[in-house]
């Protein structure tokens, strides 16, 4: 798949706020697997957290260094979610989602939309017994934040979800943002 070049400089720390439509797409499958939900990649004026929150979960949000924690920031965490800092080629990302599979037996991320087609992450997809859940792409794309005159958004985003509880076959679903 061929990215467009934005032209725009990356945030610093990777911090992009996700619409709050992005995380409802995700809610009615949490539902069904969690009570309490952290988001460890909470940055300044994050809305994973507080849709949460709206939507009746228990949720922390934390902006720590996650990769060093052993253990969840509260005993009744069953699930993180969270739009991980990439890092370059993805490799935070990777980290993240290792990370967390090692911490709770949920776990759903907002990445690109191929970022489960890359050889070197076979380890998270293909070999995997975690991830034969759910893949959830997203019809709309997400704007990250709005520039006068800029062109529309160019990349393509998924909810991919690894849940260590799961038996059966893998499903992939379709979300758009409420019209």
């Amino acid at each position: 798949m061929a990215q467009r070049i934005s032209g725009y400089a990356r945030q610093r720390d990777d911090a992009y706020e996700t619409p709050a439509w992005v995380t409802r797409v995700v809610v009615p499958y949490l539902r069904q697997h969690c009570r309490h939900v952290w988001d460890p990649a909470n940055g300044p004026g994050s809305k994973i957290a507080s849709v949460l929150r709206d939507e009746g979960f228990g949720t922390i949000a934390t902006n720590d260094n996650f990769l060093v924690r052993t253990s969840p920031p509260d005993t009744d965490v069953d699930g993180v979610c969270t739009s991980p800092p990439y890092g370059y080629g993805g490799r935070l990302a990777c980290q993240f989602i290792v990370h967390a599979l090692e911490l709770v037996p949920v776990v759903v991320m907002l990445l690109r939309i191929d970022f489960d087609s890359g050889k070197t992450r076979t380890h998270l997809f293909r070999d995997c017994m975690a991830f034969d859940d759910r893949k959830i792409v997203l019809f709309d794309r997400i704007t990250w934040f709005e520039r006068e005159g800029a062109s529309g958004p160019s990349e393509n985003h998924s909810w991919y979800v690894w849940n260590l509880r799961h038996r059966g076959p893998p499903a992939i679903s379709y979300a758009g943002r409420p019209r």
